[in-house]
């Protein structure tokens, strides 16, 4: 009886770290999914101010580069208050948020 419940302990012990560790790795993906999203909506901004003649202006937020991914993660772009030349985005996928600040130079 006594081996039984402690081989019972243990495999309950290592179902929870199992469980513990599906979310971890769970979150970790979403928050990878996220960040990229933020990438995409800086580079979309990017391109159009290089590319296409866009020119931000101060404080401006959100701007129109702001959208939604095939995989329904979604960006949004701003224009910081202190500088024309710096742009945070935003990505979100599920419930988690990833943020990138840059600063450019034309």
């Amino acid at each position: 009886m006594v081996i039984l419940s402690v081989l019972m302990a243990v495999i309950l012990t290592m179902i929870n770290v199992a469980i513990s560790q599906i979310k971890v790795i769970h979150t970790l993906s979403g928050s990878i999914v996220a960040f990229y999203a933020a990438d995409t909506g800086i580079e979309r901004v990017l391109y159009a101010i290089f590319q296409e003649g866009y020119m931000p202006s101060k404080g401006e937020c959100p701007l129109p580069y702001s959208g939604t991914l095939e995989n329904e993660a979604t960006y949004g772009v701003c224009i910081s208050d202190e500088s024309d030349s710096i742009i945070f985005s935003t990505g979100s996928y599920k419930k988690i948020k990833r943020r990138i600040e840059i600063t450019f130079e034309e």
